[in-house]
């Protein structure tokens, strides 16, 4: 497989991280469309070290559109307030809180998709923004979620939402966005929200 995504600072996309003790890893000997929607499913058969083969669902959004990752902002305003989003999201069936974010174009910069969708989805601007890593969506998944972190956001820009999104922009202390975070059902893309909230020195 190749990737032209920009590699996040500290990290190296497609290099294999092998750590003394780690099993035997598993060989990919064939893969065939499953499912294709908004999120696709890909069927791969892998073969074991033991010489077993196993059969594996994969997913990701989009792969006929080349769109491999997405972003997630965290977004501080100048006093240190956190700009989040409220919206429906169908998977709990419910409002939820969500960091700014959405999928890469192909070819666009992460930092550029995440001052982008930061602005589409909440109307604030920002000063600066710096991606700091880059996690996967779930350990059954090909997409890549890069982390960002945009400073000095205002309410300044234009909201501009797709057809199907209703997003409400919300400010939160970080005292607030984190009991959000440890509430059980409150929050999605929580582990991203982690990672942000790590590399921002808010934990």
């Amino acid at each position: 497989m190749t990737d032209n995504l920009p590699s996040a600072p500290g990290s190296t996309p497609g290099a294999d991280d092998v750590r003394p003790g780690d099993p035997e890893p598993w060989v990919l000997v064939g893969e065939k469309p499953g499912y294709k929607g908004f999120l696709t499913v890909n069927v791969r058969r892998y073969r074991l070290p033991d010489g077993r083969e196993a059969v594996w669902d994969v997913s990701g959004p989009e792969s006929g559109a080349d769109i491999r990752a997405g972003v997630t902002v965290l977004p501080l305003t100048p006093d240190g307030r956190i700009v989040t989003v409220r919206m429906f999201r169908a998977g709990p069936d419910k409002i939820v809180t969500n960091l700014p974010g959405g999928l890469i174009d192909p070819g666009e910069d992460p930092a550029d998709a995440g001052r982008r969708e930061l602005e589409e989805e909440t109307g604030y601007s920002c000063e600066s923004i710096e991606v700091k890593g880059w996690l996967w969506a779930g350990s059954s998944s090909t997409f890549r979620k890069y982390v960002a972190i945009a400073r000095g956001c205002r309410p300044n820009g234009k909201q501009s939402l797709d057809e199907f999104e209703d997003c409400v922009p919300v400010e939160l202390t970080p005292a607030e966005f984190r009991a959000d975070l440890r509430t059980p059902g409150i929050m999605t893309g929580t582990d991203a929200a982690y990672l942000a909230l790590d590399h921002a020195g808010l934990l």
